[in-house]
């Protein structure tokens, strides 16, 4: 057992000292390469680079970033009249007991919103007490809570 730690060590410097001699032999080829052949290596690192990027800036999450994995839109004045809110579950988990609130007074209650679910809901469907939203009312924010936990809107 004493002489594994040797043997490892031992590997490991001649995989050391094999890389550097594959990084000097490329170092030496890129120096001897003509000048086409620069270009040509600089183009296709270039197009390869590009590629990366486009595929990062395709795939980057632009769903919901908060811990219920709720998205909440704005819709703007619709021909039903007054101003809309959209409001999905985007998250893989069912959401139960949801209680919806705007701006900390008005509520709407819903038992559930299964995965990928979505409300849209005029201020109207919104309750103070037995009190009805006006039609014309503008939100300033939104929360949801629910059994899974809660999560606060900005609707400016």
């Amino acid at each position: 057992m004493a002489g594994e730690p040797r043997g490892s060590a031992a590997s490991v410097r001649g995989l050391a000292q094999q890389a550097r001699d594959g990084l000097a032999a490329s170092a030496a080829g890129w120096r001897r390469a003509g000048r086409h052949q620069r270009l040509r290596l600089g183009i296709a690192t270039a197009w390869l680079a590009l590629s990366l990027l486009a595929l990062w800036i395709a795939c980057a999450s632009g769903g919901p970033v908060n811990s219920l994995g709720a998205d909440v839109q704005v819709l703007k004045d619709s021909l039903v009249g007054g101003q809309q809110l959209l409001v999905r579950n985007e998250s893989a988990s069912i959401w139960t007991d949801v209680v919806l609130t705007l701006d900390g007074e008005w509520r709407h209650e819903q038992r559930t919103m299964r995965p990928n679910d979505q409300v849209v809901l005029s201020p109207s469907s919104f309750r103070r007490g037995s009190e009805v939203a006006p039609r014309e009312y503008k939100p300033r924010s939104l929360t949801i809570r629910c059994a899974q936990g809660h999560a606060t809107f900005d609707l400016r």
